[in-house]
């Protein structure tokens, strides 16, 4: 995978969130959804609501906005090193935010 600028990652990241976000919603059903696809595109700012009372505030609604933007921000100029990093850590959060902590999503 070829080194690009951090700019470079950055768009990329924020072309990604707007469908990325899409599909949260669509998953989280107006708050009666299953919100499977939050937990899994999202899973840090899903665990976050552990610290704001069960509830998804404007502080894990913006960790979302950025999450995808800084993945390709850090990702993008390593090239294909730092990619698992971003992968484990990304990994680690979806098994906690599946775990059964966050039993009200």
């Amino acid at each position: 995978m070829p080194k690009l600028s951090w700019r470079a990652g950055l768009i990329f990241g924020l072309c990604a969130t707007p469908v990325a976000l899409l599909l949260a919603l669509f998953s989280a059903g107006a708050g009666h959804g299953h919100w499977v696809l939050a937990r899994a595109l999202y899973p840090i700012p899903m665990l976050v609501t552990l610290l704001t009372d069960k509830t998804v505030t404007s502080l894990s609604v913006g960790l979302a906005l950025v999450q995808f933007p800084a993945y390709g921000a850090f990702v993008a100029p390593g090239g294909g090193v730092r990619w698992p990093a971003v992968v484990v850590a990304h990994a680690v959060a979806m098994a906690a935010a599946f775990s059964g902590i966050l039993d009200y999503f």
